[in-house]
């Protein structure tokens, strides 16, 4: 028996309705208002409230500290299978990167939330493995992917993410106040660059550029080197080399 015509329109309508919430959370980028969310899916805050509700039930959306809510694992993972055809090119120019970087471990990450996660690795062929895997979470404030992210953020974005994530010192080196962490950022953007000086843990020194168009990066592509086996003035000879793996990233997401 064919379902009455009300019925169907409304599930259409409730469809559409999720439809524009989802294009509406994937569009932001991190994690998001109610309220924002709500006008950007054209949604009474009550309608957005009820459908993130069943977002966050099935792993499509998380609940974020003050009200905000991102972009969750089941929908990363569907973002991935969209991707794989781009898959090869992706690993090509990590593989490319790591060729010029002389076997030093290379990493791809994003941000999740008010964190990072890697999506790629491709170990470093010196015998010592690092400890990062796939799908490990760091924070963004000590890592030199995460702080090509954070350059991104205007003034105020900034306030509230460290107010919200926390600047935990990892090691003795790690930045841990906001203006310490502006003046940082303000180096990032002019260079083109971030580096982790052992901050987020011991004996690893990191280089890594943005990944993402107008000046707001999704992630970044980092080198990672073991302090005793590759100094400072080494690593940062690779700059121009993560820069254009980094470029050439962006135009395979974009």
């Amino acid at each position: 028996m064919r379902e009455p015509t009300v019925a169907r329109a409304n599930d259409g309508a409730g469809s559409r309705r999720l439809l524009r919430l989802i294009e509406a959370l994937c569009r932001a980028g991190e994690p998001v208002r109610l309220a924002d969310l709500a006008a950007a899916a054209d949604l009474s805050k009550p309608t957005a409230h009820r459908l993130l509700s069943v977002l966050a039930e099935e792993d499509w959306a998380v609940a974020q500290d003050g009200g905000r809510y991102g972009v969750g694992p089941a929908a990363r993972a569907v973002a991935a299978m969209v991707g794989s055809a781009t898959r090869e090119s992706v690993d090509s120019v990590l593989a490319d990167l790591q060729s010029r970087a002389g076997g030093q471990t290379i990493h791809l990450g994003i941000r999740s939330g008010d964190r990072l996660v890697y999506t790629h690795k491709v170990e470093g062929t010196q015998g010592l493995a690092m400890a990062s895997r796939v799908g490990h979470e760091q924070p963004l404030h000590s890592t030199a992917i995460g702080k090509c992210i954070l350059a991104g953020l205007g003034d105020t974005e900034l306030a509230e993410f460290a107010a919200r994530a926390g600047l935990e010192p990892r090691t003795g080196q790690t930045i841990t106040t906001l203006d310490a962490l502006r003046r940082e950022l303000a180096g990032v953007r002019e260079r083109g660059y971030a580096v982790d000086e052992q901050e987020n843990e011991a004996n690893i020194r990191c280089l890594a550029a943005p990944v993402g168009a107008g000046g707001r990066a999704t992630g970044a592509v980092s080198i990672s080197t073991i302090t005793f086996t590759t100094g400072r003035e080494e690593l940062l000879a690779l700059s121009q080399d993560a820069r254009d793996a980094a470029k050439r990233l962006t135009q395979l997401f974009t």
